[in-house]
């Protein structure tokens, strides 16, 4: 990995441009969200700029070609960067059965990945972010941990939270966490806070906000999983990145590493030069 600036999930959704983002100077690319079966996402316009604000509200809901078209897309593929792939169950998905698609699809990727992210937090999928409860996750936690100490390939762990949960919540899910031996976090996704929806005039609009509207309240929760979290524990920081000085916040608040999206929406690729050019 030659740079610590990444491409979030969400954007290439099926692993058809991993050569291409190279190209434009990401150090690190997290392909998906993909699903064990092929879906198309929520019904359309699923996806608004909120321009006043520099940032996005999607109801996507991990529409991509599923597992197996994206193992199809990385059987030749010939990477230079960190790759991630980001998993989550289809939309139909009884909840009880939600923990077996992630193992599911941790054991068709695990070979094809340098880390997993589990998708606990996307807010347009039904009762995903119930994963959020101490009980499921540490049952999450422990099954996925066992399903890599028993297969060959070993790639990093890490969990994606929703920035939308309560203090003590947290605070649960990081000791399970620090008890645990996954390898990190990407702080954070999407938020649905009412307040946000309504500075944005988008309180008639599904979804989650993403970009400039989400920056402090990320921000917030990175600085509160820095003090809390195993300092061993990766931190991947997104949200609300748009140049040099917001790149370089985050590593300052204590992450390891930063994705981008949103920013890379409305600044173009040439802001990704500029972080690397210039950041820390």
């Amino acid at each position: 990995m030659g740079n610590k600036i990444g491409l979030a999930a969400g954007f290439d959704k099926n692993g058809q441009l991993i050569p291409e983002l190279e190209d434009i100077g990401f150090g690190l690319i997290e392909i998906g969200t993909v699903t064990p079966k092929a879906q198309p996402g929520n019904p359309k316009p699923r996806l608004h700029r909120l321009e006043k604000h520099e940032s996005l509200i999607n109801s996507l809901g991990f529409n991509n070609h599923g597992m197996e078209a994206m193992l199809s897309n990385l059987k030749s593929l010939r990477r230079r960067g960190a790759l991630g792939i980001n998993i989550g169950p289809n939309k139909n998905t009884k909840f009880e059965n939600i923990l077996e698609e992630y193992l599911i699809l941790y054991r068709a990727f695990s070979s094809h990945a340098d880390y997993i992210t589990i998708n606990i937090s996307s807010p347009n999928t039904p009762g995903l972010r119930n994963m959020h409860d101490p009980h499921c996750f540490k049952d999450l936690i422990r099954q996925i941990s066992a399903e890599r100490s028993t297969s060959n390939d070993k790639p990093k762990i890490l969990i994606k939270f929703s920035p939308d949960e309560n203090h003590d919540t947290y605070i649960k899910l990081i000791e399970i966490l620090n008890n645990s031996d996954l390898d990190g976090v990407i702080i954070s996704n999407t938020t649905v806070d009412n307040d946000l929806k309504i500075k944005s005039g988008a309180t008639s609009i599904n979804g989650g906000i993403s970009g400039k509207l989400l920056q402090d309240k990320s921000n917030e929760l990175l600085a509160f999983f820095k003090k809390n979290l195993n300092p061993k524990k990766i931190i991947v920081a997104v949200g609300g990145v748009f140049d040099v000085d917001s790149y370089n916040k985050k590593l300052d608040l204590g992450a390891d590493l930063v994705q981008i999206y949103t920013g890379f929406v409305y600044e173009g690729p040439s802001l990704v030069k500029r972080i690397v050019q210039n950041g820390k």
